[in-house]
């Protein structure tokens, strides 16, 4: 099994970083802040910082195909110009409950977006995870819909390379779960456990999937990022020096660069100062190439 060790890209990126986007048009790299309500931005060096504040809790977003952003928001799902400052919600997200906040998301090939919610508190079962179809030929776009309901802590999502499969993370399950996709239609089906997880591996968390299908998935409180094969089969280890492993991103110009980030959330000050790099983003080169962003067709 390959092993490596990620060294730090830049420090303290925020509180609760998330959702780490590779823009392939821009060649930097993007992440959410998600409390602090931001979404932010370096170059492929770690320099040139730049911040945007939406004004509410941003759990994940997605570049669209024109130009802007379709953002997950605490109260639902929005879209936004380059300036994600300014922002349009969409549907009626706001009869969502006042425990639930949207958390991670990303596109489908067909370039849907997919995002799910969870409670402040982690109530069991109040989340689901939504889907955000493109608009009509009209130009009218409907409200998202739930695809999986009765969820915890939605997390990560991905697709296998044709698009057949979906890797999905509810992170109280401890699971990596797989489901058939209908690509067409954008409906999930046959949910079944790929890989379980006991106490000491930490909660499964964000994910990405790579240029040869494999899945790489962070862990929460288990302080790296593995790689898993279709078949659920541990095959690669990048180790990161804190706990609270959040996500992971292919990136960097030729996508070979796999981009952590981790968070110092509800962290004690004597957890704060034993991981005094805890927040940072982490990058690790781990001999495997990632696919280009998927962009939502809206």
């Amino acid at each position: 099994m390959d092993r490596r060790v990620a060294e730090l890209f830049v420090a303290g990126a925020g509180v609760l970083t998330e959702c780490p986007v590779w823009d392939d048009r821009t060649q930097r790299l993007l992440w959410t802040d998600i409390y602090a309500g931001t979404l932010n931005s370096c170059d492929a060096q770690g320099g040139d910082r730049r911040q945007q504040k939406v004004g509410l809790p941003l759990g994940s977003f997605a570049p669209r195909e024109s130009h802007g952003f379709v953002l997950a928001l605490e109260t639902g799902l929005a879209l936004s110009g380059d300036d994600a400052s300014t922002w349009t919600a969409v549907g009626e997200h706001r009869a969502l409950p006042t425990k639930v906040r949207f958390n991670d998301g990303a596109c489908d090939p067909a370039g849907r977006f997919l995002a799910g919610t969870m409670g402040h508190l982690e109530e069991p079962h109040a989340g689901a995870l939504y889907r955000l179809d493109p608009p009509d030929p009209a130009g009218h776009l409907a409200a998202p819909v739930v695809a999986i309901d009765g969820t915890t802590v939605s997390n990560g999502i991905g697709w296998s390379l044709d698009g057949r499969r979906v890797y999905y993370v509810d992170s109280a399950e401890r699971r990596l779960d797989v489901l058939a996709y209908d690509l067409g239609a954008g409906v999930l089906a046959d949910r079944r456990p790929l890989v379980r997880f006991g106490p000491d591996d930490g909660y499964p968390d964000g994910l990405a999937v790579d240029a040869e299908g494999c899945v790489w998935l962070a862990f929460w409180d288990g302080g790296r990022v593995a790689r898993y094969t279709p078949d659920g089969e541990l095959v690669g280890v990048v180790d990161v020096p804190v706990a609270r492993v959040s996500s992971c991103a292919f990136g960097g110009p030729d996508l070979t660069d796999l981009f952590i980030t981790t968070a110092s959330y509800q962290l004690t000050k004597a957890e704060r100062e034993a991981e005094p790099l805890c927040g940072s983003i982490f990058r690790c080169r781990p001999g495997a190439t990632g696919l280009p962003i998927r962009r939502y067709a809206g």
